[in-house]
């Protein structure tokens, strides 16, 4: 290093330290009155701040370069390395020992190779949506980083991932007071897992699990409602499921709940499904039509315009009017139960759980390999739930949720009167 690099070094450090003159070397003092943060130190400056109080540290227990008065003395240098920003730093340290024997340890030294937030600090960056695989070349940019290969990531992620796994599924549901159901299935990599999302009373949304299977089958979604039940979630009041139109998953909802369930199909599924039957030219405009008739306040106003819909339908592609008639009425089942325009635009699609999945996609776009016969994907989707939750906000309309939970108690209360006139 040159003259003038030496002292331009100097005068940096000595402008944030200052001359250290203290009869004793107090970090803890030194740390405070800086302000640092050690845990944050993430730039090659930090490993300047570092090395700077590392070297206060040994002048004052050795004295200066040749000086022969002190107890201390330097004895060589040696490899090592500290923690910063969670991952490993390659520094070089002095080594001390006494003149009666015996190796000094540098106190500054022991505080900053500190392990405690190593696999913390791993792992969130992971969840970031860094790559195993990238992990040495994503970190923030210390020139002197080491230490972070995949193999170390990689156990560190799968002991990390465990425990939000079991966090995730065996978690008590009981203080949940969940009044809208939606149920859906995202792929990763050979595996389908089918993912339940509620929302109480309060709007909220909450991941309540999933389950794993080869497809979107009806016993796959039985097997993930009994789980919840058996979580404890509360299942004795009626409640709204939204679904996308799938028949397995309308089949297993059936099942569990009977009659206690309104069953509100997605509209954007269904649009676009009619417009699978349609030449291009015709489905801009009866996407229109679709939308416009499931905007409209009114159920009964809704219901005749959707009708118009499927007669000029059946002019131009009976497929595309059959695929509309398919499940007609429970496109508008927030219009028959009276849900205000704000809350219904938040139930009348599986948007809510859709953009979950696209932000644990991202997640889980980094993972170059998927194993086969391991828990490796479940792993990955509940650590992508668990932070996924911390992020997501009360639904649009959630000051009318009440009157949502007083609808789906009138329409039981009038199924239950018609089971008993029946039965007469």
């Amino acid at each position: 290093m040159s003259v003038d690099k030496v002292e331009k070094r100097n005068a940096q450090v000595k402008l944030v330290f200052g001359e250290v003159n203290e009869p004793s070397f107090n970090l803890d003092r030194v740390v405070e009155e800086l302000g640092l943060e050690l845990h944050a130190f993430a730039t090659s400056a930090g490993v300047l701040v570092m090395k700077t109080l590392m070297k206060a540290e040994e002048e004052y227990l050795a004295g200066k370069r040749q000086s022969h008065d002190t107890e201390v003395n330097r004895w060589g240098r040696q490899a090592g390395a500290v923690m910063l920003g969670g991952q490993k730093v390659r520094i070089e340290r002095t080594r001390l020992r006494k003149r009666s024997g015996g190796e000094v340890t540098l106190g500054s030294y022991e505080r900053f190779r500190s392990n405690d937030a190593r696999a913390q600090a791993v792992y969130e960056r992971l969840i970031s949506g860094i790559s195993c695989r990238d992990y040495e070349h994503t970190v923030e940019a210390v020139a002197e980083g080491y230490g972070v290969s995949k193999s170390v990531v990689n156990r560190e992620m799968i002991t990390a991932t465990a425990k939000d796994l079991s966090a995730l599924c065996e978690r008590d549901l009981s203080a949940l007071d969940i009044w809208v159901l939606m149920i859906d299935g995202i792929r990763v990599g050979k595996s389908l897992l089918v993912v339940a999302l509620g929302v109480d009373f309060t709007g909220k949304k909450h991941i309540l699990g999933f389950r794993e299977g080869s497809t979107e089958n009806a016993r796959v979604c039985l097997d993930l409602l009994h789980d919840l039940r058996r979580r404890k979630l509360d299942t004795s009041h009626p409640m709204l499921a939204v679904i996308d139109g799938s028949p397995s998953l309308r089949s297993a909802v059936d099942e569990f709940f009977g009659t206690e369930v309104e069953v509100q199909r997605c509209q954007q599924h269904k649009a676009d499904n009619v417009k699978s039957y349609l030449p291009k030219e015709y489905q801009s405009e009866y996407d229109r039509k679709m939308r416009a008739a499931w905007a409209m306040t009114d159920y009964d106003q809704a219901r005749k315009a959707l009708r118009g819909v499927v007669r000029d339908l059946e002019r131009v592609n009976t497929q595309a009017a059959a695929s509309l008639e398919e499940g007609f009425e429970e496109t508008l089942t927030l219009h028959r139960l009276g849900i205000p325009p704000v809350l219904r635009k938040s139930f009348q699609t599986t948007n809510l759980i859709e953009s979950s999945f696209s932000y644990v996609r991202r997640v889980l776009r980094n993972v170059k390999r998927w194993q086969t016969n391991s828990t490796q994907a479940q792993r990955w989707i509940a650590a992508a739930a668990r932070q996924l939750q911390k992020r997501f906000r009360r639904v649009t309309g959630c000051k009318s949720m009440s009157v949502l939970r007083s609808a789906l108690e009138t329409e039981a209360l009038k199924k239950g009167g018609a089971r008993q006139v029946s039965a007469a």
